[in-house]
């Protein structure tokens, strides 16, 4: 569905103020997915957003949408390829004076190519879609944040895209409103099979909705897969600080001041973290490889928490027994779970008998 290839980005070529915004950025995006890109500010997200779409035309590369290589038309051309692709904004966008029913008439007004009739249809339909058939009456200032973007939603809608581009457009939102436009969002690329982007610096907001992720950093992809991959198995040093601030990893809380150490000592304990996928993450395990292997295991810390629909748990715990026993209990939960990571040895029971 879209497709860039090698796009660069160079703002002020050739001066002192030149700035790369985007290098080398080559991305396929699926026909029917949500996808999405994540970066700090002034990675670059904005500007390949803008760029899907036109809005910045890339120094080098190519962009196809559907098929059409817009970097190769004329304006006029452009213009009638992006009543494809729909967009909604961080700060919505909405003209203050028009009501809500207006608003979402207004690109309709602007193509000329339907009848007053045909379009307050069409606006009722957006309307009732994006739940909001009761304030079509009402201005943007009587709105809440989250029905300014239900309007800007239902506005971007408006000619039937096949592609919708958000550009952090839960950024200004609570987490509650923010999980309704995402619900929402979902829903309507189900009902109508849009293939949508979304820029975020919210890790939240990729694990609520995206299917797949890419990590952007000082205008480069660092790291492409789903967000199932993403998040159970982060390789790159930015990635990894983006999902800790969502998902609590490593080493728990309580033993950051516990001498553990790298290496197995005579008497020491196995820190390790379980990571669940799916049914597993309701699976008795632990029990089950406490009695197998005939050693005690506690609970030093998890937590339960879910990828869209699919549940994952990250479990942190302490293994005690002889190094044998110890490796065998590993070995077992290794064919148990989605994956283990031992975090170090605890030296706390051997050093407290010397």
């Amino acid at each position: 569905m879209i497709k860039l290839s090698h796009i660069v980005k160079t703002y002020n070529p050739n001066t002192p103020q030149e700035v790369k915004a985007l290098r080398d950025i080559s991305l396929q995006i699926n026909k029917g997915e949500i996808f999405g890109v994540i970066g700090l500010s002034g990675a670059g997200k904005s500007t390949l957003i803008r760029i899907i779409n036109m809005l910045e035309r890339p120094t080098s590369g190519q962009v196809e949408v559907n098929g059409q290589d817009l970097t190769n038309m004329s304006d006029n051309e452009l213009r009638a390829a992006r009543r494809h692709i729909g967009m909604i904004f961080q700060n919505f966008n909405l003209l203050s004076s028009a009501t809500v029913r207006d608003n979402v008439a207004f690109p309709l007004q602007l193509a000329r190519t339907q009848s007053k009739a045909e379009i307050d249809k069409r606006v009722t339909e957006l309307l009732a879609m994006v739940e909001l058939s009761d304030k079509a009456d009402m201005y943007p200032a009587q709105l809440s944040g989250g029905q300014k973007q239900r309007v800007g939603i239902a506005r971007a809608l408006a000619s039937n895209p096949e592609v919708l581009l958000c550009d952090e457009a839960t950024s200004a939102l609570d987490p509650k409103t923010t999980s309704s436009i995402l619900a929402l969002l979902t829903s309507l690329r189900r009902k109508l099979n849009l293939t949508i982007v979304i820029i975020t610096h919210q890790m939240e907001v990729i694990k609520e909705c995206c299917d797949r992720v890419a990590v952007i950093d000082n205008g480069m992809i660092t790291e492409l897969g789903s967000a199932t991959e993403i998040f159970i198995d982060p390789k790159q040093a930015l990635t990894k600080r983006l999902v800790s601030a969502t998902v609590r990893r490593g080493l728990p809380e309580l033993l950051r001041h516990t001498k553990v150490v790298s290496e197995y000592h005579e008497g020491a304990k196995a820190i390790i973290e379980l990571l669940f996928l799916g049914p597993k993450a309701d699976a008795p395990v632990i029990v089950d490889v406490a009695k197998e292997c005939a050693v005690s295991i506690s609970i030093l810390s998890g937590s339960i928490d879910h990828i869209q629909n699919d549940p994952f748990g990250i479990i942190a715990v302490e293994i005690d027994g002889s190094r044998a026993e110890i490796e065998r209990a590993i070995a077992a939960f290794k064919q148990r779970v989605h994956k283990v990571e031992v975090l170090g040895y605890d030296e706390r029971k051997q050093l407290s008998e010397l």
